[in-house]
């Protein structure tokens, strides 16, 4: 069979290339079904279908690789690929016809179309058309049944001729020969696109379900969107209002809807153009469409019709660049090229509003089946298309990102955003409702339904309950002290009864000045019993910080073990001297509204804050005892952190109102071996350990089942809780817990039960708490979109001691709970699942960008705490460079070993400019990673300001002459070094497929694909993966391309002059 070859056109090399990095997928299948009733007669639409692909030399093109690249062979003769399957189910023929609409096409075997035809009855089939993007765009499609439809007519009705006209039209290939002749024309419409997207994001930070996996996949679902009744006519009627098009309605509101979901207001988003302006290409079947990048800026929060105004501008300044390739914009603007994320672009919207896609059988009807592939080609798709007099919208998602159910609820949303915006376009973008009716009831009630009884009795009282249940029970141990329940209570209420006589009392604070230990505890349980309110001040603090805690507090008296000279009368916690008066005598008891104690925690500001916690917010805390943490009279609970800290405050509740042991580990046991001695020795049933500290216990992997075998509840929070911890310590003898809450919802607001393999969670509220994802109108957000965490409940804190303007701040009215309710503005960023489950994403006042990434510390920390030679690990952004921290488990490995087991499971922009290790991290008293302590990093030197590294073997000599000869850079001196990036020396994904082709030419490709060149961006990495591995045609240049056309018309006209003359 004769065969011509021909370029490729841009958009056919861009697709080519993406095709090869998700070889064997459906990613660009086309397909069309329909339901076919009536007579059906198989064999003439065989012909008809025939007719059109030898009409037609796009569907009889496959490709070739050649040079590095591709060209287009295009066959003389059609070829026509139609099975016929008889006795298939009804049932089950929806289900085949998907599965034949998404089985891959090789591309360069062909045919690029086929066809199968379902007989389900004598006049009832189905038949289902699918054709490879490389060949067919959307008006392709519809031209494409069209003139089968013509063809079909002409031999069953008529009994003519199925040929089918192609007159004087030009051919696909001569249209790619003459957009590769126009290319160097197009130097100012990709100049337009430069300006106009200079500066602008290059990601979207859409709120994924999970990481961003290093290498995307095309695996995807679809969801519809449901759009109201109406909404095709509303929106031209809005169009006609604001002197727009439909199209712009949609595009604007969709752009609305992205802010709102990412939190970004400078946001680009992918849109298809048909690329049929010339009159001569819009009869022509091939690839013509392009993407555009079209910039949309919410950044004033701007009315919708001021949105439509800016939409409408941009969209019409663009329209004269429609045809600029989009390869070549993204390389003018050189994105740095990640294999986990298109360059530029990650969204699209396709709106066709005009195109019905239909087959015209003469006495049959044929009903469009909806046939929608999972395949996806952006992180988030917008597909609207007409059906009959109405819209249908769906959303095609990436898997690896995007729970179905999490699409699901930004559907809805949608469809609610886009009905407020089109019944006020007049009003801000930011007013129109986002949640629908349904979702807001579930995430704001249902979510939030965790009424639980409490006791009638408050902590102190509760403490004598387990005293006089127990009263030679262990209560406390430190050290070499140990009492009992009895003791403990005795020792406490001889002070309460001091405290009382010197006029302590409801609202009336004293300051605890004491070390960790039996002491402290007491004195709190008696400040408690005495009703006063106590405030922990740690001795080891600055006198000047301590004096300023104990005037904003307003503390009159001091209970310290010695001396202190802090301005106020000082006690010792054992002595039996009366002390020195603070008021008139007290007997009265605390009520549930008075203050139970105050806890001073550090300020925005620099200047500390002190949260007054009530004694029914305290009681609220014991009660999650019974439900989240049922420790029992026969634990042992560590109590870990400083006494200033709020955890102290549950480790003392859960145990004390339990009946348990308290065990206090001394200053010199919080890290490493020494703490896990202390969890051993002590037998340890129940710990609350920072991340930070727990993953500094010693945890070898092949003995985790047994050690620390006690131990059956391990509590983690007040930071980011890494995965790699719960891997290491969860045993199914052993829950691991993450506990979340700030001081001011008395120490615990959720809690979740954590899983190896599954995400790290913050979990529901706790017993009578109430948790809420707000944006900055404290309105809740969909499911899987990032907001800001507020917390209410019985939980919640009186507020800041003597801080009205403060307090009023923080602690805000709560619209969603019961009236007169408040609740507290955390500052943490979090995200409801579909499940109703919580997590935490970071502060809102420290999101980490870089170069103009947004970058999750935390989640690089984790990945490299996962490295077998890594103990733990710490990240930072140091200016522009990402600088990571870590603690070896041994002999430290590699820094090139650690960013390459990064690169392998992290975007390229998370892997760290540099690597120091330390002998380990620096801690603040709470036990905290203290990141402000962290070294500066050594200097390193940027992208292509760094030293040259000659190739230093056979294989790195070898790249970086291709690289030189594929990049155009000169042989000679030092151009191309071993550890430069192909990206930043100019490189593309197109060049990428000479760089293969030319080793290959070479016989060193080692079966290299696109996707390891992508993973291996540097001639170190490459070479390292060569040497340690895991008959020719030419294409015709343009007027060859050209002649080649000529003759093969002249051909083919000759042959249909012959057929009609035997016709005749």
């Amino acid at each position: 069979m004769e065969q011509y070859e021909f370029p490729v056109s841009p958009a056919q090399a861009r697709m080519l290339v993406l095709d090869q990095l998700n070889p064997g997928t459906a990613q660009y299948n086309v397909p069309a079904a329909f339901d076919v009733r009536g007579p059906f007669d198989i064999e003439a639409f065989r012909a008809a279908l025939e007719a059109v692909v030898a009409a037609h030399e796009s569907l009889r093109t496959v490709f070739q690789p050649h040079d590095g690249g591709y060209v287009q062979v295009v066959a003389e003769q059609a070829r026509v690929v139609l099975r016929v399957e008889r006795d298939v189910p009804g049932a089950r023929a929806h289900a085949r016809l998907k599965a034949e609409a998404a089985r891959p096409f090789d591309v360069e075997a062909g045919p690029l179309l086929r066809c199968v035809v379902h007989v389900l009855a004598d006049e009832h089939h189905l038949v289902l058309l699918t054709v490879h993007h490389l060949v067919c765009d959307g008006w392709s499609l519809r031209l494409l049944l069209e003139q089968v439809s013509g063809a079909y007519r002409r031999l069953t009705s008529t009994g003519g001729s199925p040929e089918v006209e192609a007159g004087p039209v030009p051919q696909y290939p001569d249209y790619a020969v003459w957009q590769r002749e126009r290319l160097h024309t197009m130097d100012g419409s990709v100049a337009f696109w430069a300006d106009t997207l200079k500066d602008a994001p290059t990601t979207l930070a859409l709120p994924t379900d999970r990481p961003r996996p290093a290498v995307q996949s095309p695996a995807g679902g679809v969801v519809r969107v449901p759009l109201p009744p109406g909404t095709r006519e509303r929106l031209a009627e809005v169009a006609a209002e604001r002197n727009v098009t439909p199209y712009m309605v949609m595009f604007a509101a969709f752009a609305a809807f992205l802010a709102r979901i990412s939190g970004q207001r400078d946001l680009v988003i992918a849109v298809p153009v048909a690329g049929r302006d010339h009159p001569d290409v819009q009869p022509m079947i091939g690839l013509l469409v392009n993407t555009i990048a079209v910039r949309a800026d919410l950044s004033d929060d701007p009315a919708f019709a001021d949105l439509l105004a800016q939409v409408r501008d941009r969209l019409l300044a663009a329209r004269p660049h429609h045809e600029a390739p989009f390869e070549a914009v993204v390389q003018a603007l050189a994105p740095g090229r990640q294999l986990s994320h298109d360059p530029l672009v990650q969204v699209m919207l396709a709106y066709d509003d005009d195109t019905v896609l239909a087959l015209d059988l003469p006495g049959a009807t044929a009903e469009r089946v909806e046939l929608l592939l999972d395949d996806a080609k952006f992180d988030l798709l917008m597909n609207v298309e007409r059906q009959g007099d109405e819209l249908a919208a769906h959303l095609v998602h990436r898997a690896d990102l995007f729970d179905r159910e999490t699409v699901r609820h930004w559907a809805r949303a949608f469809g609610t955003l886009l009905d407020g915006l089109l019944a006020e376009p007049g009003g801000p973008v930011s007013t129109a409702g986002l949640l629908h009716p349904a979702d807001q009831r579930l995430i704001v009630d249902g979510w939030n339904r965790t009424a639980a009884a409490t006791a009638t009795r408050l902590v102190p009282d509760l403490v004598a309950e387990r005293a006089a249940e127990r009263p030679g029970a262990t209560a406390l141990v430190c050290g070499s002290t140990t009492l009992t329940y009895r003791e403990v209570l005795r020792r406490a209420d001889r002070l309460a009864d001091r405290l009382q006589a010197a006029g302590v009392g409801p609202e009336i604070p004293v300051g605890l000045c004491l070390p960790r230990g039996a002491d402290m505890v007491v004195a709190a349980l008696a400040v408690l019993r005495a009703g006063g309110a106590y405030v922990p001040l740690d001795p080891g603090h600055p006198p000047a910080r301590l004096k300023f805690m104990i005037a904003d507090a307003g503390v009159r008296l001091l209970i310290a073990d010695g001396p202190v000279d802090l301005g106020v009368p000082v006690a010792t916690p054992g002595g039996e001297e009366p002390l020195p008066p603070v008021g008139p005598e007290l007997t009265a008891r605390p009520r549930p509204a008075d203050t139970a104690y105050i806890l001073y925690t550090s300020g925005s500001t620099g200047t500390p804050k002190g949260v007054a916690v009530e004694h029914r917010a305290l009681l609220n805390l014991a009660t999650a005892v019974r439900h989240q943490f049922p420790v029992t009279g026969d634990d042992r609970v560590l109590q870990y952190v400083s006494f200033g800290f709020d955890v102290a405050v549950s480790d003392v509740v859960f145990s004390l109102v339990a009946g348990a042991e308290l065990h206090i580990a001394a200053e010199c046991e919080r890290l490493g071996e020494d703490l896990y001695a202390r969890l051993r020795d002590s037998r340890i049933t129940y710990a609350f350990l920072p991340p930070s500290a727990a993953m500094s216990l010693p945890c070898p992997p092949d003995a985790r089942e047994t050690l620390l075998p006690d131990l059956r509840t391990l509590a983690v929070g007040g930071e980011a809780c890494p995965a790699e911890l719960v891997e290491r310590w969860a045993t199914p003898r052993r829950r691991i817990v993450d506990a979340y809450g700030p001081s001011e919802t008395t120490v615990y607001a959720t809690t979740a039960d954590l899983s190896p393999g599954r995400p790290v969670v913050i979990g529901r509220p706790v017993a009578n708490g109430r948790a809420y994802v707000l944006d900055e109108r404290l309105r809740p957000v969909p499911v899987g979109v990032t907001g800001e965490i507020y917390l209410a409940g019985s939980g919640l804190a009186r507020g800041y001691a003597n801080r009205p303007a403060l307090t009023a701040e923080r602690f805000v009215a709560d619209p969603y709970g019961p009236p007169g309710g408040r609740m507290y503005r955390t500052g943490d960023l979090g995200r409801y699942d579909a499940e109703g489950v919580l997590s935490y994403l970071g502060r809102v006042d420290t999101q980490v960008k870089l170069r103009g990434f947004r970058v999750e510390l935390g989640e690089i920390e984790t990945v490299l705490a996962a490295h077998p030679g890594v103990s733990v690990a710490a990240a930072s952004v140091r200016g522009d460079r990402l600088a990571v921290y870590v603690v070896a488990g041994g002999e430290p490995p590699a820094a090139a070993e650690l960013r390459a087991w990064l690169g392998d499971r992290l975007p390229g922009y998370m892997v760290p400019d540099s690597v120091v290790f330390l002998p380990e991290l620096p801690v603040n008293r709470s036990g905290k990673v203290d990141r402000s302590l962290l070294p500066e990093p050594p200097p390193t030197r940027p992208d292509l300001g760094r030293p040259y590294v000659a190739p230093a073997t056979g294989t790195e000599r070898l790249l970086a002459e291709v690289w030189a000869e594929v990049l155009g850079l000169p042989p000679a001196g030092a151009q191309v070094g071993a550890q430069d990036n192909f990206f930043d020396l100019g490189g593309n994904s197109i060049r990428l497929l000479a760089v293969l082709a030319a080793l290959r030419e070479r016989g060193k490709d080692g079966g290299l694909g696109l996707v390891d060149l992508f993973r291996h961006p540097t001639v170190a990495a490459l070479a390292d993966r060569l040497d340690h591995p895991e008959g020719t045609r030419h294409p015709a240049d343009a007027g060859e391309a050209r002649r080649r056309g000529r003759n093969r018309r002249e051909r083919l006209a000759a042959r249909r002059n012959a057929q009609k003359g035997g016709n005749a």
